[in-house]
């Protein structure tokens, strides 16, 4: 039942910014062909927005993990044990992070296995860094490794160093996606302006005109997820996805 309303709340916000666009741009523009394609643009900004949000979020909670891991390390130098340490992490973790461990304190309070809390973390930072630390502190639960911390701490050293190169990379990237949304979004800028005069209207009112609008629309979408291809970064492949 969950998953319908999910996929019902998913489609209802591109479908209602298509019409209000729709309607918005028959209202300027006076043609009703002319507003199907910023009906089409109207229902790709919410997908867009969503897939940015989601983007944002999962590169936050990547970001934390070598602040997560100095937690970690104090944690067990103190003595506590492995499973005390994450659950620690539900208050004194990052903010961004705390409801995920808050998950893993009420599973180990209920008397999940640490095997079914890595594979939670697994799921829900749907990261590869998240991977390898939970495989790191598996293999410590199993072997009941002395050098947790310090291998804790080399890992965490390793992190700082790629996320700051990747950071890196995703800044000079930037300039492909932002040139992917100004090529996707300008031609039909120019459109709106053209559709001032009663010419164009009439021009684009025909079954010729009809085609280059369809065209147009799906080379636009061809050539933005063209570009958000190139612009992207390579992930990291998940090896220890599901392996705990």
């Amino acid at each position: 039942m969950s998953t319908r309303k999910e996929k019902r709340s998913d489609l209802g916000a591109p479908i209602a910014t298509a019409l209000i666009a729709a309607l918005l741009a028959d209202l300027v523009l006076g043609s009703l062909t002319l507003a199907l394609p910023f009906a089409t643009l109207g229902a790709a900004v919410p997908l867009y927005l969503r897939k940015r949000r989601s983007e944002k979020q999962r590169a936050a909670l990547a970001t934390i993990w070598p602040e997560l891991l100095d937690h970690m390390i104090s944690g067990l130098r103190s003595g506590l044990s492995i499973a005390e340490t994450m659950t620690s992490l539900a208050r004194r973790g990052p903010e961004i992070s705390r409801a995920i461990f808050l998950e893993v304190e009420v599973m180990l309070r209920e008397g999940g296995e640490l095997q079914s809390v890595f594979e939670l973390l697994k799921l829900r930072f749907n990261d590869p860094i998240a991977d390898q630390v939970c495989e790191v502190l598996d293999f410590a639960r199993g072997t009941g490794s002395r050098d947790t911390a310090l291998t804790l701490r080399t890992l965490g050293d390793f992190i700082r160093s790629d996320i700051a190169v990747r950071s890196e990379i995703r800044a000079k990237l930037g300039w492909v996606k932002n040139s992917a949304i100004v090529a996707a979004v300008a031609p039909w800028i120019l459109l709106a302006i053209l559709s001032a005069q009663p010419s164009t209207i009439a021009a684009f009112s025909t079954s010729t005109g009809i085609l280059i609008l369809v065209a147009g629309v799906a080379l636009t979408i061809v050539a933005y997820v063209w570009m958000s291809h190139v612009g992207r970064i390579p992930e990291i492949p998940r090896i220890f996805a599901g392996t705990s």
